[in-house]
């Protein structure tokens, strides 16, 4: 494939033949198509995901790649599409969701005219409750009400005051590949690796008011549901482990304080999931050690990113030294 593409598309395929049409479609409707490469990780799938893969790729042999793998995960299949992007830009859409073809064409028509490292873009969130779509919400980029759409700005200069998160996200596919990006395998919850690791090297930042990405929310097997997150919250640990780690590195290593801060506020969202995991979980003393031994490994690995939660229920839970915690259970039932 050309290297004059625009975009690189990868699409995290496992197990998704009932969404997957409607997924390529979304993305080669559009009269950009043959500007961008849609690279589709079939990532050990068991259903018919490879084979329909094998056909939309035959059909369109100039813009559709198909890597079949044996099952790594999410993050490998990111791995093996940062290694095989063309695209100047490089953008994830897994599987199961799709794109607003009418903001993606003129994004896409925009892409071509935009020199930034990163590109973000609200998206929407259609929400389901027994596999049937109840309703559908713009996320816009939090912190992002004030900067001018379609601007190309300093990121340290907005850093403090946004969170893009992956949804969002359309990254310069150099600084990937620059500096070796790479997610952990055989892992759920590696997006926040994703939208982290590159943080350092990322100069500017341009916001484009257009909902580009359609996210799907409440499926039955997704990673984010509490059943599933209860079942691998140990590899929601361990992602946090590499993120603390990587802050450390980074701060070794120098980096200015906008990125350090960015950084922080990021494991910090994630030690909020981690918070309302162990509230999910049946009240029990060994629920309540587990939560307080995750927060002092953080507050201890990386003391900026346990600082930077200014969850007020978080708070009240360290203030009382956890005394709170069953309290905090039911309440989280309620509310869920």
């Amino acid at each position: 494939m050309s290297e004059q593409k625009i975009l690189s598309v990868i699409v995290a395929a496992y197990n998704v033949e009932h969404f997957l049409r409607e997924c390529l479609n979304s993305l080669l409707h559009t009269k950009q198509a043959n500007d961008t490469q849609v690279i589709i990780v079939d990532d050990g799938s068991k259903d018919k995901t490879g084979q329909l893969a094998d056909w939309y790729a035959l059909k369109y042999p100039n813009i559709i790649k198909v890597i079949h793998k044996e099952n790594g995960g999410h993050g490998s299949a990111i791995n093996v599409g940062i290694e095989h992007a063309v695209g100047k830009y490089f953008k994830i859409v897994d599987g199961d969701d799709k794109v607003n073809s009418k903001a993606y064409d003129q994004y896409l028509k925009r892409l071509k005219t935009i020199e930034s490292d990163l590109i973000a873009t609200p998206f929407l969130c259609a929400i389901y409750k027994n596999n049937r779509r109840i309703k559908i919400q713009k996320r816009k980029i939090e912190g992002a009400e004030h900067i001018k759409n379609g601007y190309v700005t300093s990121f340290k200069k907005i850093s403090n005051q946004v969170y893009i998160c992956m949804h969002q996200w359309t990254i310069r596919t150099k600084l990937l590949k620059q500096h070796d990006i790479k997610l952990l395998e055989h892992s759920f919850y590696v997006d926040m690796q994703y939208i982290l690791f590159p943080i350092p090297w990322i100069k500017t930042v341009c916001i484009l008011d257009m909902p580009v990405y359609i996210y799907r929310l409440g499926l039955e097997n997704q990673s984010v549901s509490v059943k599933n997150m209860k079942k691998n919250r140990i590899q929601h640990q361990k992602v946090i482990k590499t993120l603390t780690d990587f802050y450390r590195e980074r701060n070794s290593a120098g980096d200015k304080k906008e990125v350090l801060a960015y950084l922080a506020k990021g494991i910090a969202r994630m030690e909020i999931n981690q918070v309302q995991i162990a509230l999910s979980l049946p009240y029990s003393k060994k629920a309540k050690q587990e939560l307080i031994f995750a927060e002092k490994k953080l507050k201890k690995n990386c003391p900026a990113a346990y600082a930077a939660n200014t969850r007020i229920s978080i708070l009240l839970l360290r203030k009382t030294n956890y005394f709170l915690y069953p309290v905090a259970t039911i309440l989280w039932r309620i509310i869920k």
